[in-house]
């Protein structure tokens, strides 16, 4: 704020004219300035004895006089009547200071006490403008004078300067236009002088033959002296381009007496009956161009006198300037009758008042060198100062907390532009506060001043604020990301993208789609190439480009309708019979096939649901048929296990028994599998998903059966990696398919034969595969064999009751693995995958 206080006190007083003067130069400004306060002042109230209260207050001694003071210098100021107010005696002292100035009854004074207010109040003004009325007068006569390289107009009583608007003097190949060139000849024909006129006349009386004889030997020294002085013209014309600044004047002929009915004549052109030579001929190279209000033109400088011999004359002169409203009128101005013109004569008396502006004026010529040295420096040292903070600003935004996110402030989180149009607001508002508080002329009231640096305050912390967030987005690396600008293109690409998935989506879908757009793009070029040969080409071809365009939508639409019944047509082919086509807005056709394929897709669903259904009444008939005989079969095994611990001397009776409790608990196997296989289809089980070390548990399960696996003379071979293999599984459930696979393996294995356990490690899978020989033909398929209650032996002559497989399976799968099973001849070969995990 101290910088802004600093540079806005220079500004104000580089407007005052007093930041760079010094010495008597600033003396001179500062006395002519309280002279003019003092001015203004008496002129206030000028029918009140020119304030003479305000000026006996403040020490100062003012004498008035009515007229423009370098008009009446020829007037005694030391008589007391040539002034029409006095508030002192005697004679004018030696050093006294005089204000010109144009006042009417409409004229509005500011008022203020003080030199310079530089805050708030406004200085001592008059806010007048000087009237002026606007008279159109007619061209008598135009002039220009080459060294002043200025254009003059006679309107038959004085000259008047041309607007630098209303011409210009510039080359021309074409000379002047027809217009304005009849118009000029007849005003320099009215200028032409009586005596001028009669002579002409008498030259005219002569007789034909001496002027025929004239005539002619004046045509023959014309062109011996054309021949002769070719070079002297030429090198008076590079002259003269030298010398008027790359403008040559064209040379200057003699003054000669004109003949009757030609005023150019010799180019002699005559203003207020004085004669003139023009400044260059109809075919010269350089024209005046007129640019009027209501009509323009090109004036030939045979049509133009040369003013260069009154140029002192003329640049000493009092001359108003005119502005050009045709090319033979011109609006001349004149004082407003209405305003009087004063001149305030004041200097300070003796003895001084503190508020007397020439006091202040004195004050002022020893503070202000002071301020010359001291405002600069301050600012040096103020901008200093604001670019160590910028910097601490800089370092110190948006530090790093302990977990590495960056602080933000309020504003970091918006769009750039907004925040940056924010702070302009904020910026502006002390301005429009002080701009208030000048208008209403309100600096008395101490609120004014808290309002005001309020909002300056306000403005300094948000103008922080959204720096501080420039800073936070350019470290974080969002400084164009948090801009609108990206936020809307990255908004139209995102739309430019969809737009471009859907087509593509569409021509993937309609394989013949680029056919069609190739058959289309050829049909329209043979089209125009077709309609080029018309000759009412133009009246058809807007009607024809919108029809194309018709058409180009429509098929469009065509594609994407056609795109969306065959996308569900082949998702329903797959498999998917949720999906749906979404009708709305199609075509006739296209919605008919929609909806047929929803029927279809409806329809299928509920097969399948019925389907499912009956799966579920026959699985739930399976459980509750395997409850309801367990519970007797546990009491038949009890008993035959109590019988067999009787004594029994019946041999025959012993082997009764034995099959009995074979079959029995045959029985509860069987019963407990179709419970597991039913729960397992139905995803009823609730599995414990975790890391399972699939190594060690695969080497647990082909322990379980070493016994049987030697009862049966089958060898197994394992490849095993060493290191640990973790899966995502239920470790109980994983086991159970093992055991089955093993199982599987013990039962229906060729006896003296090898079975091979694998563990591998394939595109981030664990897989395991059991291979073995059977020892029945199988003469079924693969899955055939994963159907429940189906084995490999169709006599059923072992012990397993075909659910192994499928048991396995539906764990497999609802513990998100695969089993794959494959029949190669007799060699039978079973493969589970999972997901490998990366750690235990």
């Amino acid at each position: 704020m101290i910088l802004v206080t600093c540079l806005g006190v220079i500004i104000a007083m580089d407007d005052a004219g007093i930041m760079y003067a010094s010495g008597n130069t600033l003396k001179t400004i500062l006395m002519d300035q309280a002279a003019y306060d003092n001015a203004v002042w008496a002129l206030a109230a000028r029918d009140q004895d020119f304030n003479a209260q305000f000026m006996e207050d403040n020490g100062c001694n003012i004498a008035v006089i009515e007229g423009d003071f370098d008009s009446i210098r020829s007037l005694d100021l030391n008589d007391d009547n040539t002034f029409v107010f006095k508030n002192f005696d005697g004679e004018l002292p030696a050093e006294y200071y005089t204000v010109s100035v144009y006042v009417s009854d409409y004229t509005d004074f500011s008022l203020s006490e003080n030199m310079f207010d530089f805050l708030f109040r406004e200085n001592n003004l008059i806010n007048d403008y000087y009237g002026y009325e606007s008279e159109i007068k007619d061209i008598k006569g135009i002039g220009y004078d080459m060294l002043g390289q200025k254009a003059y107009v006679w309107d038959g009583e004085k000259f008047y300067l041309l607007s630098e608007a209303s011409y210009s003097y510039t080359m021309s190949d074409e000379g002047g236009t027809y217009n304005t060139t009849n118009i000029y000849d007849r005003i320099w024909a009215s200028q032409v002088p009586e005596e001028v006129e009669d002579h002409s006349y008498v030259a005219a009386e002569e007789t034909d033959e001496g002027t025929d004889e004239k005539q002619q030997d004046t045509a023959e020294e014309s062109e011996i002296d054309e021949t002769d002085n070719t070079t002297d013209e030429e090198a008076t014309a590079e002259d003269a381009t030298d010398n008027e600044e790359n403008l040559p004047a064209e040379t200057i002929n003699t003054a000669q007496t004109p003949a009757a009915g030609s005023v150019t004549s010799g180019n002699i052109l005559y203003i207020d009956g004085k004669p003139y030579s023009s400044l260059g001929s109809d075919d010269s190279e350089y024209v005046l161009e007129l640019n009027g209000y209501t009509s323009s033109g090109v004036l030939a400088l045979s049509n133009v006198a040369d003013l260069t011999d009154l140029h002192d004359q003329l640049k000493n002169s009092d001359i108003e300037t005119c502005t050009l409203d045709s090319v033979s009128t011109v609006y001349a101005e004149k004082f407003d009758s209405n305003y009087d013109l004063y001149t305030v004569i004041s200097f300070p008396r003796d003895i001084q008042t503190a508020g007397s502006f020439f006091v202040q004026a004195s004050y002022y010529l020893e503070i202000i060198p002071v301020l010359h040295i001291l405002l600069p420096v301050a600012c040096v040292v103020a901008a200093l100062v604001l670019l160590v903070l910028v910097i601490v600003l800089i370092v110190r935004a948006g530090q790093y907390e302990n977990k590495g996110s960056l602080n933000t402030d309020i504003l970091a989180s918006f769009p750039m532009e907004v925040t940056f149009a924010l702070t302009c607001v904020a910026e502006c508002i002390p301005g429009i506060l002080m701009g208030y508080a000048y208008e209403t002329q309100i600096p008395e009231n101490a609120g004014a001043y808290f309002i005001i640096v309020l909002g300056a305050i306000i403005a300094v912390i948000i103008g922080t604020l959204w720096f501080e967030s420039v800073v936070i987005n350019f470290k974080s690396g969002h400084f164009y990301r948090n801009t609108l600008c990206y936020k809307i293109i990255m908004w139209i690409g995102k739309i430019l993208g969809r737009i471009k998935d859907k087509v593509v989506a569409v021509l993937r879908t309609v394989k013949w789609g680029y056919r069609i757009i190739g058959i289309s793009a050829v049909i329209v070029i043979l089209e125009f190439l077709g309609m080029v040969t018309i000759d009412d080409m133009d009246s058809i071809i807007f009607l024809w480009f919108i029809e194309k365009i018709i058409l180009a939508l429509v098929l469009v639409k065509v594609l994407l309708d056609y795109g969306k019944v065959k996308k569900a047509a082949v998702e329903m082919a797959s498999g998917n019979m949720d999906v749906s086509v979404n009708t709305e807005g199609m075509f006739i056709d296209f919605e008919e096939h929609g909806e047929a394929l929803n029927e279809i897709a409806s329809g299928l669903n509920n097969a399948i649901s019925e389907r499912m259904k009956s799966e579920r009444m026959k699985t739930e008939l399976i459980t509750n048929v395997s409850h309801d005989i367990k519970t007797p079969l546990t009491s038949v095994i009890n008993y035959v296990d109590l019988l067999q611990k009787e004594d029994f001397e019946n041999e025959t009776a012993k082997g009764y028994l034995e099959v009995l409790d074979r079959q029995a608990k045959r029985l509860k196997k069987l019963i407990e599998d179709l419970i597991e296989a039913s729960k397992a289809a139905t995803g009823s089980i609730k599995f414990n998903i975790e890391n399972v070390n699939a190594r060690v548990l695969l080497n647990q399960s082909i322990g379980e059966f070493d016994d049987r696996l030697t009862d049966k003379n089958i060898t197994v071979v394992t490849e095993v990696p060493e290191k640990d293999v973790y899966v995502k599984a239920d470790n109980r459930y994983l086991f159970r398919v093992f055991d089955n696979l093993m199982s599987n393996i013990v039962k229906y294995s060729q006896e003296g034969t090898r079975a091979y356990v694998e563990l591998k490690e394939k595109d981030g899978r664990a897989q395991y595969t059991f291979k073995n020989i059977s020892r029945e033909k199988l003469n079924i398929s693969a899955d055939e064999l994963m159907e429940r209650f189906v084995r490999g032996d169709l006599s059923r002559n072992t012990e397993g009751n075909g659910l192994g497989l499928s048991i396995a399976r539906s764990l497999t799968e609802s513990m998100g693995g695969k089993m794959e099973l494959t029949v190669d001849g007799d060699l039978f070969k079973v493969d589970v995958s999972f997901p490998e995990e990366t750690c235990a």
